[in-house]
């Protein structure tokens, strides 16, 4: 039985031969050896496969390689402003209130991505097979972005209510 060279190797040859499979099949036609090892490495799941794959990918003439690659980064690019949940689910989401009541605790469910939104103004989502020391370490720094500028959750910063009618501009 073979192991992991290191923590999340087949994961992430799962991730890179599942995202290579449209663009060799586009690229290198249907019936490209690479795209059968592809298919069969995400079949099986065996880390043999997934190696043998990567490994085929890595031998391609230079000029198909980087047809392949450059296909593989185009696709991986979307509109700037598309919701970052749509297409990539299942989510695990926690679902907090704002108001400041202490005793409870966030509801944790599955979602699926887009038209996730939540009525208590804080939602977190986080991608299955996450570490979780790598969720709560972001998520600390983006506690600590926010706590050393409170106007990030402002209504007046962002939106210019509760100005006295006096205001700043008097002065």
């Amino acid at each position: 039985m073979q192991r992991e060279r290191y923590p999340g190797e087949a994961a992430g040859l799962r991730n890179f031969l599942a995202g290579l499979l449209p663009v060799a099949e586009r690229e290198l036609g249907p019936d490209s050896l690479l795209l059968h090892a592809i298919r069969r490495a995400l079949k099986s799941g065996s880390l043999a496969d997934l190696r043998r794959a990567r490994r085929m990918f890595n031998l391609l003439p230079r000029e198909r390689k980087r047809a392949v690659s450059s296909g593989l980064l185009t696709a991986g690019r979307g509109p700037r402003d598309a919701d970052p949940a749509a297409g990539r689910g299942p989510w695990i989401t926690f679902d907090g209130t704002t108001r400041g009541e202490h005793g409870s605790r966030p509801r944790v469910g599955l979602g699926d991505g887009p038209g996730l939104g939540s009525p208590n103004g804080l939602l977190v989502l986080v991608r299955p097979g996450t570490l979780p020391s790598v969720a709560a370490g972001a998520l600390r720094r983006i506690a600590r972005l926010i706590e050393d500028d409170r106007r990030l959750l402002s209504d007046r910063f962002w939106f210019g209510r509760g100005r006295d009618a006096g205001g700043d501009a008097g002065s």
